[in-house]
């Protein structure tokens, strides 16, 4: 039941890591191909935070190679912080008097992305992703795919 269980949070861990990864990508591009730096920049400006350019870019490169990261699984815990991070200041800085409903400019979706930070920190990216290679936490010597001892 144990095997079965890790191959249960491996695959979790790896759908959520696609989708998340995922979707800070095309966030991140979005924000730079689509919406703009200056419309970004603005949006910053307007809620009074210091060095708007600086923090923009930051984002936009956090979300794209972050993204790309996590759909792979290198630095999961690193990249599940900036999450935490960067969702949290959006929420506190940008949307916190919008109101819950992302229909109505709030901030459900950046807290549901703050709580996959969260789980990327504490759980890493699981023994399907490239961090597995890199950092084996103590007590997970078991591989992802069990081979036959050679006779």
């Amino acid at each position: 039941m144990q095997t079965f269980l890790r191959v249960v949070r491996d695959i979790a861990l790896l759908a959520s890591r696609i989708v998340a990864g995922l979707t800070l990508v095309a966030h991140g591009w979005h924000r730079w191909q689509v919406s703009g730096l200056e419309a970004q920049v603005t949006i910053l400006a307007d809620a009074g935070l210091p060095a708007a350019q600086g923090l923009v870019v930051t984002t936009i490169a956090f979300e794209l190679i972050g993204g790309v990261l996590l759909v792979f699984g290198l630095a999961t815990p690193l990249i599940g912080l900036g999450m935490v991070v960067l969702n949290v200041t959006v929420i506190l800085t940008v949307r916190e008097h919008a109101g819950f409903y992302l229909t109505a400019g709030g901030w459900e979706y950046n807290a549901m992305q703050a709580a996959m930070g969260l789980v990327f920190l504490t759980h890493g990216s699981g023994r399907a992703g490239l961090d597995n290679l890199f950092i084996r936490p103590a007590g997970d010597q078991e591989p992802l795919i069990e081979t036959e001892p050679a006779s």
